[in-house]
């Protein structure tokens, strides 16, 4: 680029991609949300640890499955985990909003009156015998964003009801959890009354119930942006972008996914279990192979650096990224190198991520490999590994070959910074002894 190219170029991301991702980053519904999505991942991992114990195709070992009955329970334990994402979801945001908005000290009480908000807006059926039923997947993916809006709307009810005092309280003396109990009886009437009333009022529509008609006219739609190779593409240049000015582009792009990959996970995973293809496959497997050590895909970059760098500062510091950069973590890489604002590891930092993401979705699409199942929350897993947890060891193969092309990518350009290091060294060194 010249001079001038490059005052452009800097001057669009510092005045007009990094504070719009910036703001971003620092909503409060945005951190609410991200916050809660992530303190799921250990019911996430559990149940996919049971779905994967229960499909392994061994014949010998699946007859063993069946005689035991251990494979209904590793499917129970699955179930449990999976089938009811909305409640967890919601109680999970709904105290992390409580936190995000500064009251941290309602959360827990917020948590059981936005469960109570969300079902109140599950519509309920009749059996023969006049028995009320609950169709399970209103409590499943399906009701992802209600849940999200479900938790906001409850946290802001009650926060808007404790900050104006309208609340019960209670003589000193009464033990601290008993007082917080009475606290929340106003704000939880309000509530009640709130969702009470969209029920009815949605009711009253063609879609039946919120839900319905949330999942509808946003979860779809957005799912459809999103779930495309134009759609991913995009994704990975804004986040690239946002890292080479220094700023965490994940942190800034997942938030606003993960609502969307937390919705796909029990299908992909149901379709697994069943043999059948993944219905999914722009989820969080696709972002994680356009990062494949890292944003950049910089596990080929550090490989390169231990195995080829001639001057002592690329050897030295190959020594401390390699071990993060197998494990997925190259923010040493990002600022230690650095390649934020360096013009000269800027073209396969913006390519190797993409090139990546092509290569894995013609794999899919030639039947070399199956679509990931799209697990969060193993990321920081080493390649293979996680390849082998994401549903087939073809996978895993695929992250191998994917991690020589970056390699392969980030060679001249290593090269030819390690060569001037290698240069600045001597010069010093023929300076010091010049001086002596």
């Amino acid at each position: 680029m010249s001079d001038t190219q490059d005052n452009a170029f800097m001057r669009f991301l510092n005045e007009k991609l990094v504070p719009f991702s910036t703001k971003v980053a620092q909503n409060k519904y945005i951190q609410a949300i991200g916050g809660g999505s992530m303190s799921l991942m250990a019911i996430i991992l559990v149940g996919s640890i049971f779905n994967l114990l229960n499909t392994l195709p061994i014949e010998a070992y699946q007859a063993f499955l069946a005689s035991t009955g251990l494979g209904g329970i590793f499917a129970a334990i699955y179930n449990a985990a999976m089938s009811f994402m909305a409640l967890f979801m919601v109680a999970s945001v709904a105290r992390g909003a409580a936190k995000s908005f500064g009251h941290e000290e309602l959360g827990f009480e917020n948590m059981f009156l936005a469960l109570m908000a969300y079902l109140i807006m599950v519509p309920l059926t009749a059996n023969d015998a006049g028995d009320s039923l609950v169709n399970i997947n209103y409590l499943g993916s399906r009701g992802a964003f209600m849940a999200f809006f479900a938790a906001l709307v409850t946290t802001k009810i009650h926060i808007a009801v404790v900050e104006r005092g309208f609340t019960i309280k209670m003589p000193a003396g009464v033990p601290e959890s008993v007082g917080k109990t009475f606290t929340a009886i106003i704000p939880g009437f309000f509530v009640a009354v709130v969702f009470g009333a969209l029920r009815l009022a949605f009711g009253f529509t063609s879609y039946g119930n919120m839900i319905d008609c949330v999942y509808t006219l946003l979860q779809t739609p957005l799912a459809g942006i999103t779930g495309s190779l134009p759609g991913f593409i995009v994704l990975i240049l804004v986040a690239q972008m946002l890292w080479f000015v220094g700023v965490h582009g994940s942190y800034t792009v997942l938030p606003v996914l993960f609502p969307i990959w937390f919705s796909y996970l029990p299908e992909n995973m149901a379709a697994a279990a069943a043999g059948e293809a993944i219905p999914h496959i722009w989820n969080i497997s696709m972002y994680d192979f356009a990062c494949n050590g890292g944003c950049g895909c910089t596990l080929g970059l550090v490989i390169v650096m231990a195995l080829f760098a001639k001057s002592q500062r690329y050897k030295q510091f190959s020594k401390l990224v390699l071990p993060c950069g197998l494990f997925n973590i190259n923010e040493p890489v990002v600022f230690g190198l650095p390649l934020m604002y360096n013009f000269t590891f800027l073209i396969p930092f913006m390519v190797t991520p993409i090139l990546s993401l092509l290569m894995a979705y013609g794999a899919i699409q030639l039947g070399l490999m199956p679509a990931p199942t799209g697990i969060i929350g193993i990321s920081s897993m080493p390649i293979v590994i996680y390849g082998i947890m994401q549903g087939s060891w073809k996978i895993a193969v695929y992250q191998v070959v994917a991690t020589l092309m970056s390699a392969a990518i980030w060679f001249p350009f290593f090269k030819a910074a390690d060569a001037q290091a290698l240069a600045e060294e001597q010069t010093a060194e023929a300076a010091g002894e010049l001086a002596a």
